[in-house]
């Protein structure tokens, strides 16, 4: 089972541009922006410090597709995507008192954050099932690293576009024209962290199916059942 959390951010830096340009009386001249685009991968940190029932009720949890109020959770991997962005502009004052702005760089990092893989602690280390369990957790792991790869290049190309598509803004103040000059990053980035969301929750679902939960409650000779909690009422064992 996976958890995502995502995040945000927008920050901005103004440049000046120099006084012979800043003479033209209109929105051109400007050069070409450019792209710097990173991919983010953080390392994989190891948490078996959770029991079962504290993994059950994570917050956040991706439904599997058993219902989470029958099931319990011996396995989680949590993961934390997002991008961060940062774009820098050139400005014109004209002889209005409106501003000129283009963008001349942006500065994009795309990826995960935060990667974090738990097994139970009521499962010991080196046993037949923290094994199954680990290995399950490491196939969510892998298929975030092959999305990430196969989406970089689609990404880096739709960014290219918009940077192709941007044109010089004209506004009474340079904060309107920064606003007006992020717009089209901003809507373009929405989009993509959108089906980069959707595609993800498609190919991790194939990872967590019946037919895998099924699996892991008779591997190792059902060595699960050691370590659920005994409720009044029978659980399906789940992983993440």
């Amino acid at each position: 089972m996976t958890v995502r959390l995502l995040f945000f951010a927008f920050p901005a830096i103004l440049l000046s541009m120099s006084p012979a340009a800043a003479q033209s009386n209109g929105c051109t001249g400007f050069p070409p922006a450019t792209l710097d685009l990173d991919t983010v991968l953080a390392p994989i940190q190891r948490d078996d410090a959770l029991s079962i029932p504290q993994l059950t009720r994570l917050p956040g949890r991706t439904p599997g597709p058993v219902s989470t109020a029958d099931s319990h959770v011996l396995g989680l991997t949590q993961a934390r995507y997002g991008e961060q962005s940062q774009v820098s502009a050139l400005f014109k004052t004209m002889g209005d008192g409106t501003y000129c702005a283009s963008a001349s760089k942006l500065t994009i990092s795309f990826g995960f954050q935060q990667r974090i893989v738990h097994v139970a602690r009521e499962i010991p280390a080196g046993s037949c099932l923290h094994g199954e369990v680990l290995a399950h957790e490491m196939r969510h792991v892998a298929v975030d690293e092959a999305l990430l790869q196969e989406m970089m290049p689609q990404i880096r190309s739709r960014l290219d576009q918009v940077i192709a598509e941007m044109a010089p803004v004209r506004s009474r103040s340079q904060s309107q024209a920064m606003a007006a000059v992020r717009r089209p990053l901003e809507s373009a980035m929405r989009r993509i962290m959108q089906e980069f969301g959707r595609e993800r929750d498609r190919r991790q679902a194939q990872v967590d199916t019946v037919e895998e939960y099924e699996r892991v409650s008779r591997v190792c000779n059902g060595e699960a059942r050691n370590y659920l909690p005994k409720p009044a009422t029978r659980r399906t064992v789940r992983q993440g």
